[in-house]
């Protein structure tokens, strides 16, 4: 049971710093100086079809990572490691 509830906080914690992350890049994206914490690359891969004659399947996958999603995420974690 122990390991079950450990996971389940890291999955808050991580969430909860992607959802504080965007709040505050969304915030912080008109502020000059804080401009650099909303810096991002998008990384993942564009459109694969699978045609199977009676099935016609596409996947994409698409990420955005910004400096304050990496840090809070690092945060989250060393947070983690103390609660734990």
């Amino acid at each position: 049971m122990t390991k079950t509830k450990n996971t389940l906080i890291l999955i808050f914690l991580v969430l909860a710093a992607v959802v504080l992350a965007a709040l505050v890049g969304q915030l912080t994206s008109g502020v000059d100086f804080l401009k650099w914490l909303t810096w991002g690359e998008s990384i993942g891969f564009d459109t694969v079809n699978l045609d199977l004659a009676i099935v016609h399947i596409s996947f994409s996958f698409q990420m955005q990572v910004n400096v304050l999603q990496v840090i809070l995420i690092a945060a989250a974690l060393l947070l983690y490691k103390k609660i734990r």
